[in-house]
């Protein structure tokens, strides 16, 4: 280690400032890690954010000297510049790190980690053996990870190009098959994950069976649920009737229009009458169906069960579902069938052992949710909330944390660890409730290279946000 400055005055058992000595700011910078020798006792694990560059000389605002040299191009003094970080304490170093609750002294030396010091071993304390990423920097400081809390979900949020999906390919997937998870990946568009991984182990959305709670569902919203204002009526219980007889599967597609229509028509209009409430149901089914397409009933047909996936996972070790050429509706329709197959095994006190990737978590559970999104946002709620004593991780990608760009508010609390990466500028009050307390500035957010990301929350073993990164395989 390298001594680099003290502590200044107004210091605290959190947080203080750090006086650089002089030099030192051409090579120290934010996000470094440093050990204080507290003169009140003990050493302290801290980072250092928010530099500080000061010249008497050179304040703006008013007239003097110092400014008025500036102004004609000359090179003011240096004898009243001083440069200086706010550190944030992550805790009292020993053997391991723990809380820090003596007042940082002022004055106290401050010393940096240099490469070979690693004090990622200090987060570590013998007990947290998996790791992911390195941190900022130094790509020999493998950052450890708490691994107890992976059931308690993961959110993993960075605009467009922020790097979530090779986050989650190269890092989170890996750490959660280490943690004892087999992993199911929902790739939404199907070009992050499906295409990276072997062929025996991806199964495309047309060949998943549907439960026939979701079937009655999507196929009432595919022919405007018969012009009702809402869902329901007469017309859409004669539907239920027919989906929930199940006859129709293993139809092909023709077949399954065929047997459709005469079953709805026998059901509506038996007495094939020509006026009146009969004829009037016969012909809202008969519009609804026109707007119904071979692709959409494709889209149900499929023969492999919850059951089945969660025994080729089980196999595998890790499955990914391609949702690529299918609407929103047919993916939160299969979406809603697994995931009520998984709450029906956690409701008899199974283990799933489960790791859940979604990917795109606005479509999922948006801000506001309408229609079959309301679905799919309560029953991840309720998946979250069984998921930590049934040993099921969701972790849940999104480009955006809240707002219109991020995801419902409710599920949001449920994701204990978050990886935070470039944000968007929507995002800014979000990441400052969430950081400015740790001292850093939601600005900084904006320009994170791609592939940077802070890490926070229970499986973080810092009680502080680290930024971490990782190096993607050729």
């Amino acid at each position: 280690m390298r001594e680099i400055g003290i502590i200044a005055s107004l210091s605290s058992e959190t947080e203080a400032r750090v006086i650089l000595k002089e030099g030192q700011e051409r090579v120290v910078k934010t996000e470094d890690l440093v050990f204080v020798r507290n003169r009140n006792g003990g050493d302290i694990l801290a980072v250092l954010r928010k530099g500080l560059g000061s010249n008497e000389n050179l304040n703006p605002g008013g007239y003097h000297p110092g400014v008025a040299y500036a102004r004609i191009g000359g090179q003011p003094s240096t004898a009243k510049e001083t440069y200086d970080f706010a550190l944030s304490v992550i805790g009292e170093a020993r053997e391991s790190v723990s809380q820090n609750k003596r007042i940082v002294a002022p004055g106290s030396l401050v010393e940096i980690f240099t490469d070979d010091d690693n004090p990622m071993r200090l987060l570590a304390g013998g007990k947290h053996a998996l790791t992911l990423g390195f941190y900022e920097g130094h790509s020999n400081w493998r950052v450890p990870v708490d691994a107890s809390f992976i059931p308690y979900h993961i959110g993993v949020f960075a605009s467009t190009g922020g790097g979530k999906s090779f986050l989650a390919r190269f890092q989170i997937i890996p750490l959660l098959q280490k943690g004892g998870y087999d992993v199911l990946i929902l790739d939404w568009k199907g070009r992050d994950y499906a295409p990276f991984f072997p062929k025996d182990n991806v199964l495309g959305i047309s060949q998943i069976a549907l439960d026939v709670d979701a079937v009655t569902g999507y196929l009432a919203e595919k022919m405007a649920n018969f012009g009702y204002s809402a869902y329901g009526g007469t017309v859409t219980q004669a539907l239920e009737e027919f989906i929930f007889a199940e006859k129709w599967r293993g139809l092909s597609v023709e077949e399954f229009q065929r047997v459709l229509e005469h079953s709805m028509v026998n059901s509506l209009n038996p007495g094939r009458t020509v006026s009146g409430r009969p004829f009037e149901d016969e012909h809202r089914f008969r519009r609804g169906l026109k707007r119904l397409r071979d692709v959409d009933i494709q889209s149900i047909l499929g023969t492999n069960t919850s059951k089945d996936i969660l025994e080729q996972v089980r196999k595998k070790h890790l499955s990914v579902i391609d949702m690529k050429r299918t609407g929103s509706s047919e993916k939160l329709s299969m979406f809603l069938t697994l995931a009520n197959h998984l709450m029906e095994r956690m409701h008899n006190d199974e283990d799933l052992n489960l790791a859940l990737v979604i990917d795109e978590g606005p479509q999922y559970v948006p801000f506001k949710p309408k229609g079959i999104q309301e679905k799919t946002t309560d029953v991840i709620i309720d998946l979250c909330a069984l998921g930590r004593t049934h040993k099921l991780c969701i972790s849940l990608l999104s480009q955006g944390i809240a707002g219109e760009i991020g995801i419902n508010a409710a599920v949001r609390r449920n994701l204990n660890t978050q990886f935070v990466g470039k944000i968007h500028p929507l995002d800014m009050i979000e990441v400052g409730n969430w950081l400015s307390p740790f001292n850093i500035d939601p600005k900084f957010l904006l320009s994170l290279p791609p592939g940077h990301f802070y890490f926070m929350g229970n499986m973080n073993p810092s009680p502080i946000p680290l930024l971490v990164t990782f190096e993607v395989p050729e």
